[in-house]
């Protein structure tokens, strides 16, 4: 009975083992087949993904682990289904078909100055009043991560215009228009006069502008992609959502290199002067911001996408050295189902040059192109904190695909 019992335990376990193999084996498949491409309109492109995955297009059925050729003369989408051994569904696969574009790589390092769309709400205080005792006037009405839309029906140019409203509500119940998340609400707050400067307050830290160094990856005409992430706001954690901004030359006094647990960064000024104006921030998405500019080189690069990158040398262009260089790089990894927009591809600095600059990438660097067999494929966007030299880079079919969106 003992052996008959040991035997079922075995069989179970075995059962379990075998369920789970499988399940990993289908996740495995899973991410190892894009959920989208880009191709070029009237352009062969070859296409292979080593799992046993079939795949359905205008109504033909091809095997995704042998090399197939895909040729669209119409631009558009469309959905392949793809089917594991023919007969598990698996996921869909969204094909895009686009003109041929080019863009001109950058690698320019510059200033960026943008406002936000009302002010932000960094956090509630309590403070003392006039009358001794601790008011928080905003606390359980505003929320971290808010945005101030107006007071009283009154627009709000700057933080400083928002501390006189306030002020000369004279204690008087102010309404204030706020947006959090994605909704409108209204809020009413009543100041209170403070001990410490006698003005009247409703605690709260608020933020209207933020600047910093950072580096434009493309342009496109008159058009602009930087960053390749966007601009989130440091206290928050947020997406910032902005009203418009500068890009503006910048002078690069040091370079602070990274060390395993400490990044580095650029260390740059930055002069708020009309001559020194490179263009307008227009868009600042999770995929860089994007704008107009008049700061662009001269050689065109046709687009690379994601089937087209390989596990091999790559440049980067930067004129972090004070004049515009290509370094090269290593492209460690092509992420085929990456979950994060800004992580499509691993990549490693190897350039002997840049690592006794900044031993890596360093804070400053995010946008920096990519360049593989003359192609624009991507852009720098994070550094692995314990690893100065290798990284996150967005893949350039991302950032483009933000561009076209209104």
């Amino acid at each position: 009975m003992r052996k008959v019992y040991y035997r079922r335990v075995l069989l179970v376990i075995l059962f379990f083992q075998i369920l789970a193999f499988g399940f990993l084996y289908v996740r495995y498949c899973k991410d190892q087949v894009p959920s989208s491409i880009h191709i070029n309109q009237g352009e062969k492109t070859c296409l292979q993904y080593d799992v046993p995955v079939t795949a359905t297009i205008h109504k033909q059925t091809i095997r995704l682990n042998q090399p197939f050729i895909i040729e669209e003369k119409q631009t558009g989408q469309y959905e392949m289904k793809l089917k594991l051994f023919g007969k598990i569904p698996l996921k869909n696969m969204k094909v895009t078909v686009v003109k041929k574009q080019k863009v001109v790589p950058s690698g320019k390092v510059v200033g960026i100055y943008v406002e936000t769309n009302g002010l932000l709400v960094l956090e509630t205080d309590t403070f003392t009043g006039i009358d001794g005792a601790n008011h928080a006037p905003a606390g359980q009405k505003l929320q971290k991560g808010d945005y101030i839309l107006s007071v009283n029906g009154n627009a709000i140019p700057s933080k400083a215009d928002f501390m006189k409203m306030i002020n000369e509500s004279k204690g008087e119940e102010v309404l204030l228009a706020v947006k959090r998340k994605s909704k409108k609400i209204s809020v009413k707050v009543k100041p209170e006069l403070s001990a410490t400067d006698h003005q009247y307050k409703i605690g709260v830290w608020v933020r209207d502008n933020t600047q910093g160094i950072g580096t434009i990856t493309y342009t496109r005409g008159n058009a602009f992609g930087g960053l390749g992430h966007g601009i989130c706001d440091m206290d928050t954690g947020q997406l910032m959502e902005i009203r418009g901004g500068y890009l503006m030359n910048a002078r690069i006094d040091s370079v602070a290199k990274g060390k395993s647990g400490t990044p580095g960064e650029i260390v740059g000024s930055i002069y708020y002067k009309e001559e020194n104006l490179l263009g307008t921030i227009e868009k600042n998405s999770n995929v860089g911001i994007f704008g107009i500019t008049n700061a662009s080189n001269e050689k065109e690069c046709e687009i690379g996408y994601r089937q087209d990158i390989k596990n091999t040398k790559a440049m980067i262009l930067s004129d972090i050295s004070g004049e515009m260089k290509s370094y090269e790089i290593q492209i460690r990894k092509v992420n085929s189902d990456h979950t994060e927009s800004t992580k499509g591809m691993e990549i490693e600095i190897t350039d002997k040059r840049l690592l006794k600059l900044t031993n890596g990438i360093v804070q400053g660097m995010s946008g920096t192109p990519i360049i593989q067999n003359g192609k624009f494929i991507g852009a720098i966007t994070h550094v692995f904190v314990n690893q100065p030299s290798r990284g996150y880079a967005i893949l350039a079919e991302t950032m483009l695909q933000q561009m076209e969106k209104e």
